[in-house]
């Protein structure tokens, strides 16, 4: 009986770091978003990378191009080559805001976020030139794409249909003002539309007394080690879901306490959760297959899947929300 696959990605970006409300501010790029240096350490993708390659786990970097417009090429060729050279998965990820860095006044936000502010023709043309710059970067074209902020709608997919991808996994429906803009129905697993596979991120249902019921995303800023590991549980081969898709960020481990990122504290919490589940999905390693994008497709075919939303015990939830309120503030 085929293993459920997990998918662990990590949205890989700079910050606009309060430079369109504010001329005086510059961008945020490699040094504090991506690779996280703080005090001589190093909490962003190296960190990543060292937990996941201790337990033989491949990850997929969705990493964001447009910020060319801003920090030239070379800042992201770094970032590609650096994630290729340690053995990990490169695909696409856009922030149209930085189109407003080709503007005089940035500030003034002419070119909007998110994918689905843009035309079927606009979006085509986008995703083309990210394709392109990632291309050139990686030495070999992306088949997968997320769009920023979940943005995405069905023209989004019909673009990267035109331009040769494979996957979307920009539908997360904890966010159904995005999501439905994709699919009106709500869905968990994967799902052929618009000649692309959609490969959502995977979310269960928080239901805590007094609190009332809700949606949460596998993110890991967001969830617990243990509410991970209870959905991935309840997906155990021919009874859950056949994809899993778990999200972080390049600057995950890191809490800014300024938007220039000038003072950083550690998420040790959160570092500690990713070695819980590196380590946990390494175990389960005989009866999970844990993949990268760029392999995956290589050698297998999704299946559409059910919109089946696992449910998580009460308890767990309300000791990640103590855990959040002791750790994070």
């Amino acid at each position: 009986m085929p293993k459920p696959n997990i998918f662990i990605t990590i949205d890989t970006e700079h910050s606009i770091g309060g430079a369109f409300a504010d001329p005086a501010l510059k961008p945020v790029g490699n040094d504090k978003r991506i690779y996280g240096r703080v005090d001589g350490k190093e909490y962003g993708i190296p960190l990543i990378m060292d937990i996941a390659d201790r337990y033989g786990i491949p990850l997929t970097f969705f990493v964001e191009v447009l910020n060319k417009y801003y920090f030239g090429e070379n800042e992201t060729r770094e970032v590609c080559e650096y994630i290729l050279g340690r053995g990990h998965d490169v695909q696409l990820h856009l922030h149209p805001n930085y189109l407003n860095f080709r503007e005089e006044n940035p500030g003034a936000q002419r070119y909007r976020d998110n994918m689905s502010a843009y035309s079927l023709e606009e979006q085509s043309a986008l995703i083309a030139e990210g394709k392109e710059l990632l291309t050139r970067y990686c030495g070999r074209a992306p088949i997968a794409f997320r769009a920023g902020n979940y943005g995405a709608d069905a023209n989004t997919l019909k673009a990267l249909k035109e331009n040769g991808f494979v996957i979307d996994s920009s539908y997360n429906a904890a966010f159904p003002k995005h999501s439905r803009r994709i699919c009106e129905d709500q869905i968990n697993d994967a799902v052929h539309l618009h000649g692309v596979w959609e490969l959502p991120i995977t979310n269960f249902i928080e239901d805590v007394p007094f609190k009332g019921r809700r949606l949460k995303p596998l993110d890991l800023n967001g969830v617990s080690f243990a509410e991970m590991k209870s959905v991935i549980d309840q997906s155990c081969p021919g009874q859950g879901l056949e994809n899993l898709t778990i999200i972080l960020h390049s600057f995950s481990f890191v809490k800014a306490l300024d938007v220039q990122y000038s003072r950083c504290k550690i998420r040790n919490y959160v570092v500690q959760r990713f070695e819980n589940l590196c380590r946990f999905l390494h175990e389960r390693r005989d009866a999970l297959a844990c993949s990268n994008l760029a392999d995956f497709s290589s050698k297998g075919q999704f299946k559409n899947g059910a919109a089946e939303f696992f449910k998580v015990a009460p308890h767990l939830s309300v000791l990640r929300g103590i855990e959040q309120k002791v750790f994070e503030f």
